[in-house]
């Protein structure tokens, strides 16, 4: 019996001790207010509710830089975070983010709520810039006024 608490608390010990993700201060990234303007995907007769609601806004060129100081000389892992709760969105189905990247980071895509490896390897300087071309995918029967969103990123340091 002694054995078994002994490994249940091993196991406790051990799962707490992988660190929660860190967000990265992108304090540094020259930021302002984007106003994007959104198209309809499709066209014409025929469509289907899917089809007939379907949005799409791109932003070029939106440019990061995340203080990496603290991990320099670690293997890490990066994720781009889209919030789970984005203004002027009634629901998560609503929106979809696929990105490209101009630089070290890994294209991809993600919904409200989730985050998407952008980044695995070694950290080697204080700071990471990228920029992304972001296309943000709409269904117009989500949408209210106003949508805001930020992206962030976070850091899982890698044994």
């Amino acid at each position: 019996m002694k054995s078994a608490t002994f490994l249940l608390a091993l196991l406790v010990a051990t799962s707490s001790a992988v660190a929660a993700p860190k967000r990265l201060d992108d304090r540094g990234s020259p930021r302002s207010q984007v106003n994007v303007e959104s198209r309809w995907v499709h066209s014409g007769e025929g469509l289907n509710p899917e089809q007939m609601n379907a949005m799409v806004a791109t932003i070029p060129n939106l440019e990061f830089r995340l203080d990496t100081s603290a991990y320099v000389g670690k293997r890490a892992r990066i994720y781009l975070v889209i919030p789970e709760f984005v203004q002027g969105l009634r629901g998560p189905n609503g929106m979809r983010v696929e990105w490209t990247t101009r630089g070290q980071f890994m294209a991809g895509a993600a919904l409200p709520g989730q985050r998407a490896l952008v980044y695995d390897g070694p950290i080697q300087r204080s700071s990471m810039q990228e920029s992304l071309d972001l296309s943000v995918y709409l269904d117009a029967r989500y949408l209210e006024r106003g949508l805001r969103f930020d992206p962030v990123f976070e850091i899982d340091v890698v044994p």
